[in-house]
This record gives C-alpha cells, sequence and structure tokens, in this order.
C-alpha cells in the first residue's frame, strides 16, 4: 500500500499548531517533533484519516481503547446513559461498575472514581502518607506514574542515597519542577534487583510510606518481573508497614479484568486504574485497596475531590467494558491475546526477513518490540539508542499504514481479526525493510 499525501493533515495540523502548542495535546522532552494524524472516522481496528488513508491501529490511544472503534454494544451504553443523565453526582447506575470491579479485582475491597492516572496516583500517595504517618516513598527506574513533579523522571547518581534527581538528557524532565521536589519525597531503585531490594528495606524501609510499582514494566519496555520478585516486594512491604501500591494504568483488563495482580497472584494494598476500563471512549480512573485504608477517604481525613469523579458517562463506560470483557470466562480477552500473540510472531518473523534484529517480549496485550537480540531485563536496558531504533521501526510502520507507539508498544483490541493479521502481514514487510536500511545508515 502506498499512503496518499498527507494534504490534508499537514494543513490542518499548521492550523492547530497557531492556538495549540505544537499542534498536540502532550509531549515530552524529545528532540524529534511529532506531526500527528487526524482521523475521521474509525471501525473494528481500523482508522481513516483525513486523507483517505487507512490505518491498522495497534496504537489505541496509548492502550485505551480496548474495545476497538464504533463497538455497538459499547456505544449503544454510552447512548443510553447520556440519554438519561448526564451531569450530577450521584445516579442509580453507580454501584453496577463498582460491584463488578470488586468482585473481579483482587485488591478492590473499596473504590474511589477519577479522571486522570495522574491525580489518582498522587491521591494514592496522599493516602499511603495517612495510613503509616510517613513520608518517603519507593519508585523505581523507568516506570512511569503520571506526570506530576515529584514522581516523573529522574536517576540516581549515588547509590548510597538513592534519591532521583533532574538529569540532562531525560525525556521525561521538564523545566518548571519544584525545587527539590522528587530528591525530599522519593527514593528510587533499579527494578528486578532483589539483592539491592532488601538491602534498601533493612536501611530505610521503617521511614517508607509506599512503594509504587508497575507489575510489568511496560513504560521500561514490557519487562516482567523476575520469578519471586513482586513477591518480595510484597513481604517486605508487609514488614515494614510499608503500603504496596500496584500502577495497572496500562495493564489493567489489558491482562484480564482482574488485572495483572490477579493473573500474576500478588496482592497490593492500593491499585491505580485508567485507560482501559474505560473502554477508551471516555476518561475515567480508579483507585482500589484495603477497606481500613481508603476508610481514610470516609471519615474525611485524606481529601480526595474533583467535578467529575464518578460521573454518569464514566460508570456506564466501566460497567460496559468490565460487562464485555469478562463475559463467557474473558473470552473477548482470550481471542484478542491469541490473536495478539499471532501478530507479534509476523512481526518477529519479517524483521529476521529484511536482517532487523528484533525481539517481542511481555503478555500479549501490553507487549513491545526492541530491534535487539536479546529480551530487556532491567528497564535500565531500555537506553536511548535503543528507544531510537525502536522509533525508527514504528515511524516506519506508520508510513505503511500501521500504527504502533512510538515507542514501541503493541496494542491490541478485541476487534482485532484475521483480516487485520494478514493486512499487518503485507504492510509491516515492506516497512520493516525500509527501517532496516535507516537504521543501518545511522547506526
Amino acid at each position: 500500500m502506498t499512503l496518499t499525501a498527507q494534504t490534508a493533515n499537514l494543513r490542518y495540523h499548521e492550523r492547530l499548531k497557531r492556538v495549540l502548542p505544537g499542534g498536540v495535546h502532550y509531549n515530552f522532552n524529545m528532540p524529534w517533533e511529532e506531526v500527528p494524524l487526524h482521523f475521521v472516522d474509525g471501525k473494528g481496528s481500523r482508522l481513516t484519516d483525513m486523507d483517505g488513508n487507512e490505518y491498522l491501529d495497534l496504537y489505541a490511544r496509548f492502550g485505551a481503547m480496548i474495545l476497538g472503534h464504533a463497538h455497538e454494544e459499547y456505544l449503544d451504553a454510552l447512548q443510553e446513559a447520556m440519554g438519561r443523565v448526564l451531569c450530577v453526582s450521584h445516579c442509580d447506575f453507580d454501584a453496577d461498575p463498582l460491584e463488578l470491579m470488586n468482585a473481579h479485582i483482587p485488591s478492590a475491597e473499596m473504590i474511589r472514581f477519577g479522571l486522570s492516572g495522574t491525580e489518582i496516583l498522587q491521591t494514592a500517595l496522599r493516602l499511603a502518607r495517612a495510613h503509616t504517618k510517613r513520608n518517603r516513598f519507593l519508585r523505581f527506574e523507568n516506570h512511569y506514574h503520571g506526570n506530576a513533579d515529584n514522581i516523573m523522571g529522574g536517576r540516581v547518581t549515588d547509590r548510597r542515597h538513592p534519591v532521583p534527581v533532574d538529569f540532562r538528557g531525560d525525556y521525561k524532565g521538564t523545566a518548571g519542577r519544584a525545587a527539590n521536589v522528587m530528591a525530599d519525597q522519593s527514593y528510587m531503585l533499579p527494578w528486578n534487583d532483589v539483592e539491592r531490594l532488601e538491602d534498601f528495606f533493612r536501611e530505610h524501609g521503617e521511614t517508607l510510606a509506599c512503594a509504587v510499582t508497575e507489575p510489568v514494566c511496560v513504560n521500561g519496555g514490557s519487562i516482567e518481573a523476575a520469578p519471586g520478585y513482586l513477591e518480595r516486594l510484597r513481604e517486605l512491604c508487609t514488614e515494614y508497614g510499608t503500603v504496596l501500591i500496584f500502577d495497572e494504568m496500562i495493564t489493567g483488563v489489558r491482562m484480564g479484568v482482574g488485572g495483572a495482580q490477579k493473573r500474576l497472584g500478588v496482592t497490593p494494598d492500593l491499585t491505580t486504574f485508567g485507560k482501559a476500563i474505560g473502554g477508551g471512549g471516555v476518561p475515567v480512573s480508579a483507585l482500589v485497596g484495603k477497606r481500613e485504608i481508603m476508610a481514610l477517604l470516609e471519615s474525611k481525613k485524606v481529601v480526595h475531590a474533583g467535578t467529575y469523579n464518578g460521573y454518569p458517562l464514566g460508570s456506564a463506560a466501566v460497567k460496559a467494558t468490565f460487562e464485555i470483557l469478562s463475559r463467557d470466562d474473558e473470552a473477548v480477552l482470550h481471542a484478542m491475546h491469541r490473536r495478539a500473540a499471532e501478530l507479534q510472531s509476523i512481526l518477529v518473523a519479517e524483521a529476521a526477513a529484511a536482517g532487523l534484529p528484533l525481539i517481542v517480549q511481555g503478555p500479549p496485550g501490553v507487549a513491545s518490540f526492541h530491534c535487539t537480540d536479546t529480551p530487556l531485563e532491567h528497564p535500565g536496558q531500555y537506553d536511548f539508542d535503543l528507544m531510537s531504533k525502536d522509533i525508527i521501526v514504528a515511524t516506519a510502520l506508520q508510513r505503511h499504514g500501521v500504527l504502533i507507539s512510538s515507542i514501541s508498544r503493541i496494542y491490541p483490541n478485541a476487534q482485532l481479526s484475521d483480516l487485520d493479521l494478514e493486512y499487518f502481514q503485507v504492510h509491516a514487510r515492506k516497512a520493516l525493510g525500509e527501517a532496516e536500511r535507516s537504521i543501518a545508515e545511522i547506526f
């Protein structure tokens, strides 16, 4: 397939840039400019842009669009909610999504809804501090928990005092950060290093309010925890009275309606959810956790405020998403995972045919590809050079009608079909040959 010239897209992008900074609604500190595509239609796993080009959507708006585009049952649920009651604090179907989450998610004894991942994670930190009467929290290299000053980016320069600091070239670094906010509040460790973890807790565990981690480090390259690592983290948090927080913004419902925690058999004290739990059509996040911690909200000792916390359209979206994905013992998710695994095999095979080193790692719903011969074991291995190679591949795929997150994540949706796999094989073959030549020239 040859895409038509991006004439209408580019004209529209220039129009947007006059009033929208960069012509985009989000940005990181990366040394390249994104020229976004502007879409006019979507159905299933396909999108059509302003120039009439068709794309296979494996980007899914950072993984949020898990049901695919124009999913009839999902849209019917949203339309029914809009036709009944649209803007009130409470409605008669709030209990339905809450009870569904409570039934499926091991840590969800109580639940509060929010809008964004960034704000709901900060509420989790606030609860952990209130519960433990401690200030500092532990996070891990190349994990991502939102764009708040105290938790985004940084690296450790002194192993003896592992506090994160800003550094030049950090793509998650930002001007305007409050002074010393990272060093004053948090520690940072490499992930999957159980000896470092144990040493750290022996020295700092009694001062630690919480430890926050992705159960699968999708943001660091879709790296799964080493055998026993999450279990040991759970044990250490229990031993030292530290709240364990799982950030399941990405893994939540993509790995199963019970989240990664149910699949992995490790139950945190608090969990943050977002993205796909609302099916992709409306923004909604959730904080779930143990009753004794969440009760701090009930007693009003901890404040959690927001105009659109628990709004009707969000409740309808969560309810529909959980009903669709949990039906028939999660048959929809199992089919999605199977086709995603087939798609990943096609990608690896076509890369090999093009002479391009490439692997895919991580669970099928949240996997990533990398231009290397061996899977990554630690998020620190996902360095600038590897990220750059992956971005070259993602860019080539986009030029040939396949949308993948620029940082190499592959997000399938519930409507991914066998025809989509055939489409992918044809278009990936051309894109990977082009990417191999580009990478050879640069590296």
